[in-house]
């Protein structure tokens, strides 16, 4: 009985590791894994931000279309967002497990801001919306006259999607508070920590909306071809998916106790180090993807021109495109 008592108080403790500690040899020359990744990673995530922020940059300056690009502008800080999470990650990990859940959130927004755009590109305002998704057909085998009504159709998507950022934003709070009370831990996933089910949650709403934006995309596409709807959405998806299966790659490792500390390698640059890295380095080649899928190219003066045959057109950013950024900040779209 003593000993069994002794077992279930040691499976209700949760491990502790040292993030802090140094490795015991360096991995070239002077240079410990921990220096050479911040050197790295830090790298990557400034020219991640340097690529978004000359995006934004010139969406602000030419922002002809407010109700569009603003919903641009909010989806284009999804990669600064990660790649400085990701390497604050790095530099500093014992704040990891208060920073990660943040990644959720901002993920969430600029899954809805995805979401806002799309809507702006087949109707440029409420009242015209509601019309255009009424004439909408959306194919139903379950229902008698094989088809669903559009309008309650499209408004089950917008709640599905729009759960998302309230329950990542409760779930990050949550982890936060939990793992100062000591009852969140990191490093296992058992029925009496609070991981376990914040993750089970969280996952059940990431689902939700990430099954909503691809049906609402596969109904939208005839009416958004010429805006790369396609490519707009692998840009976020590859955000979003590379990070969800590293996860579950580094879950499975961990799980077969494959990561084990070496005389160069730390726990915490095994376990939060790597897997940190691998998404700073991801986040160049998808930058320069989001050039191409979120260009500002159809936002300028002469082609909006040409293409609503109003030769008012004007660029409402104002200087440096400040104005852009207190229309996204305070400004209902």
């Amino acid at each position: 009985m003593g000993g069994h008592h002794s077992k279930t108080a040691k499976d209700h403790t949760c491990p502790v590791h040292s993030l802090s500690e140094d490795a015991k040899k360096p991995l070239f020359g002077d240079t410990s894994f921990y220096t050479f990744n911040k050197i790295l990673s830090g790298s990557c995530a400034a020219f991640a931000c340097l690529v978004i922020f000359f995006c934004i940059f010139m969406h602000a300056t030419h922002y002809s279309k407010p109700h569009e690009q603003s919903k641009i502008l909010k989806v284009s800080l999804l990669i600064p967002f990660y790649a400085i999470i990701c390497f604050l990650s790095i530099a500093f990990p014992e704040a990891f497990v208060y920073l990660d859940p943040w990644l959720e959130f901002v993920q969430s927004i600029s899954l809805g801001a995805y979401f806002l755009l799309m809507c702006q590109f087949v109707s440029p305002s409420d009242t015209q919306r509601d019309v255009f998704f009424a004439s909408l057909v959306i194919e139903d085998k379950k229902s008698p006259s094989g088809q669903k009504d559009g309008l309650v159709w499209f408004r089950r998507r917008w709640s599905m999607i729009f759960q998302y950022p309230v329950v990542s934003l409760i779930a990050a709070i949550a982890t936060d508070v939990t793992q100062v009370a000591g009852i969140y831990c990191e490093y296992v996933t058992k029925p009496y920590f609070a991981k376990l089910y914040i993750s089970i949650i969280l996952n059940i709403s990431l689902g939700l909306a990430v099954i909503s934006v691809l049906r609402f995309y596969k109904a939208l596409r005839p009416y958004t071809e010429k805006h790369k709807p396609l490519a707009k959405l692998v840009s976020f998806k590859a955000v979003v998916g590379l990070g969800f299966l590293q996860r579950i790659i580094f879950w499975i490792l961990s799980d077969v106790n494959a990561l084990n500390p070496t005389d160069t390698l730390t726990y915490a640059d095994l376990n939060i180090g790597i897997p940190n890295m691998l998404t700073c380095l991801e986040m160049v080649p998808l930058s320069l993807f989001f050039l191409y899928a979120y260009s500002w190219n159809p936002y300028l003066l002469h082609n909006v021109q040409i293409e609503t045959q109003d030769q008012s057109c004007r660029y409402h950013g104002g200087f440096l495109g400040v104005r852009a950024w207190v229309r996204v900040r305070y400004k209902k779209q």
